[in-house]
């Protein structure tokens, strides 16, 4: 499941931490070479239309305005490189993902930072990242009284991968 998460929200002059939207729309293959690349074919899909948080009022505003779904309906993630995962066997290991997401039309670097458990050939993932809504030409929400988010955007990926060896 991917969580999309910022820091604070104000609503009506109070701050809390908010979820902005969360799926389970996410499909793709990640291939990890021998070492700690991943395969050039290696692609993670979110689809961005599916986005739900608890208020359609604040869903509405970001997948039309800052998202525009209807034109660019899907997030895409390219896995490049892993650290602190050399072998693929029983444990739980902490790690940092690099790769290039996709956001609109948008390429650029990140690093998400988090924790791997595998298990019996399936690998539980929970992994962060964060930047700011201009780092791919987002536009910030900003809707008076209703809702004014704080950058940076923080994203969370929560998911469990099957493993298969070749």
């Amino acid at each position: 499941m991917l969580f999309l998460t910022t820091l604070y929200q104000k609503l009506v002059q109070v701050r809390k931490t908010i979820d902005i939207g969360k799926t389970k729309a996410i499909s793709g293959k990640i291939f990890l070479n021998s070492g700690d690349s991943f395969d050039t074919i290696s692609i993670i899909k979110v689809d961005l239309s599916t986005l739900k948080s608890d208020q359609e009022r604040r869903d509405r505003y970001i997948k039309t305005k800052t998202l525009e779904v209807d034109k660019y309906p899907f997030a895409e993630f390219y896995p490049r490189k892993i650290e602190g995962l050399k072998e693929i066997k029983d444990g739980t290991y902490d790690v940092k993902v690099y790769g290039k997401p996709k956001i609109k039309d948008v390429i650029k670097n990140v690093v998400w930072i988090g924790k791997i458990n595998i298990k019996d050939n399936k690998a539980n993932v929970l992994l962060k990242t964060e930047f700011p809504f201009d780092y791919f030409n987002l536009q910030k929400p900003k809707v008076p009284v209703v809702i004014e988010i704080d950058d940076p955007i923080v994203l969370e990926v929560e998911g469990t991968f099957d493993i298969k060896k070749n």
